[in-house]
């Protein structure tokens, strides 16, 4: 904020006139420095208006002392005259001429004092007025944000500071811009980049930007910019602040309405589980996340990393344009996936976890079922958990393939039961006799009892695993040829085999 020169000349009651230097007179005041120091130099820092009475400057110094003042970069020199010199020195006329230095007699009957109060209340009116600007402006800024989002954001910030004003969002670089063309603003964007969160100010001659970045959960969601061909006021970075912020909370709706949609959707998906709800019912919270034909898919997933898994699946399905219904119980995270989501589909929204949290996840995939069926989604997604080890983090229920009994703990330990009183028994006369019958029942009853098959898998003749066989029925006091006893020994022969989980 300033004073002009010519503002000052018609002020009434300070009679002050325009002596020399009119070519000077079109510069600003910014503030009052009276002193009578012959070389004032080491004490301004440009743009004051200097009041002196002369005492102590010669007539033939003039000169000199206005050369100094000039160099010095002041606004104007007032000269009191009736004091210390009746009149202004002709060296100091010719001098502010010279120099193009706006000369200003201030007559006896005027106090320096009312020159300084007239400059200061000129300023703070000036403050008043910038401040009930940007009360204004802020006012109108947020009226814009509720109408036009945004872009009425950054319309109205650059209307309101006289600059161009640009958005560029981090995600997909997308620009919103007023007035258009968009500047080019790479350069101080990429440097804001480079330090991470702060904010970057770059000042050229006839150019300066400014760049704040719009941050929300310490994640930068966009920079917002603002180019002027002048420095920006102090007013102005308030106005850009405020804009920042009303950004910030505009990016945040969508993020607290999905929020909001997914709280729910996990409470009904919570009750559908519990038996509590009614399917129909649910289905009108769950449509968003239902696949083609109304099917559904559970995925079970064990970590002791839950909430930063939930967190990154909610990132990922965000970016599919979908909801995230869970359920979080301890170290197990429950997710309802679309029921066209493929076993490549959830590894794929894996993908980019952290390897400290994808190192220990294991996760179990039921198939499709409708809304109805979610109860038995959940066992079954809950039983190829259980396949999983280390080799296979991944698994997908399927009853075709023979493993889903195997899944069940409750089975697990009846069949571990059944093979410590058999298979257990057959290992152990292997081992003394260096026999092979472990090996031969299981090929025997892999081949549903067909000699010729179980036989050439083992590459023996026929009649050797006969007596195989008949040694078996033997030593277990079983008869192999009941179908329920071979399907029981071969339940039991596959957890001897299989590895603990």
């Amino acid at each position: 904020m300033s004073v002009g020169i010519a503002w000052l000349l018609r002020q009434p009651g300070l009679g002050l006139a325009l002596r020399a230097g009119r070519s000077g007179q079109e510069r600003l005041i910014d503030f009052v420095q009276p002193t009578e120091l012959v070389d004032p130099r080491p004490w301004l820092s440009g743009g004051e208006l200097v009041l002196t009475t002369g005492l102590g400057l010669r007539d033939e110094e003039g000169g000199d002392y206005v050369r100094r003042l000039a160099e010095a970069g002041i606004a104007a020199l007032g000269f009191g005259t009736g004091l210390s010199h009746e009149q202004i020195p002709p060296s100091v006329l010719e001098a502010a001429d010279a120099a193009g230095l706006a000369l200003l007699e201030v007559p006896y009957t005027t106090p320096f004092a009312a020159v300084s109060r007239a400059v200061t209340t000129r300023l703070a009116e000036q403050e008043y007025e910038l401040v009930r600007r940007a009360a204004d402006t802020q006012v109108r800024i947020t009226r814009a944000a509720l109408r036009g989002g945004v872009t009425a954001i950054v319309r109205e910030l650059a209307v309101s500071t006289s600059a161009s004003v640009v958005y560029v969002a981090e995600r997909d670089d997308a620009v919103i811009a007023h007035p258009m063309p968009a500047p080019d603003l790479t350069e101080p964007i990429a440097e804001a980049r480079r330090d991470g969160t702060g904010s970057v100010t770059l000042i050229r001659p006839g150019r300066t930007v400014t760049v704040q970045p719009v941050v929300h959960g310490g994640i930068v969601n966009g920079y917002l910019a603002v180019q002027a061909d002048r420095p920006l006021q102090n007013v102005e970075l308030v106005l850009i602040g405020h804009a920042v912020s009303l950004v910030t909370l505009e990016l945040d709706k969508p993020r607290r309405l999905r929020n909001e949609r997914n709280d729910l959707g996990s409470k009904v998906f919570d009750l559908l589980a519990a038996g509590l709800l009614d399917a129909g019912d649910a289905l009108e919270y769950l449509a968003d996340a239902v696949g083609r034909r109304n099917r559904v898919r559970v995925l079970r997933l064990s970590t002791p990393h839950s909430s930063e898994v939930r967190r990154h699946l909610d990132v990922v399905l965000d970016a599919r344009r979908r909801p995230l219904y869970s359920r979080e119980e301890g170290d197990e995270l429950t997710v309802l996936l679309r029921g066209d989501d493929s076993i490549s589909d959830v590894t794929a929204m894996l993908a980019d976890l952290p390897t400290k949290h994808a190192r220990p996840l294991r996760a179990g995939l039921s198939p499709a079922h409708r809304i109805a069926e979610v109860r038995q989604g959940l066992e079954q997604a809950e039983h190829a958990l259980r396949t999983t080890d280390a080799t296979c983090r991944i698994a997908e229920f399927d009853a075709t393939h023979g493993t889903a009994l195997l899944a069940s703990p409750q089975v697990r330990s009846v069949l571990e039961s059944v093979a410590a009183s058999t298979v257990t028994v057959l290992a152990a006369y292997d081992r003394e006799r260096g026999a092979q019958l472990v090996p031969s029942l299981r090929a025997f009853l892999e081949a549903n009892g067909h000699w010729e098959s179980a036989a050439a898998a083992l590459d023996v003749h026929r009649h050797t695993l006969r007596g195989r066989i008949a040694k078996i029925e033997q030593l277990l006091d079983v008869d192999l040829g009941d179908a329920r006893v071979r399907a029981e020994l071969l339940l039991a022969v596959l957890i001897a085999d299989a590895p603990t989980s």
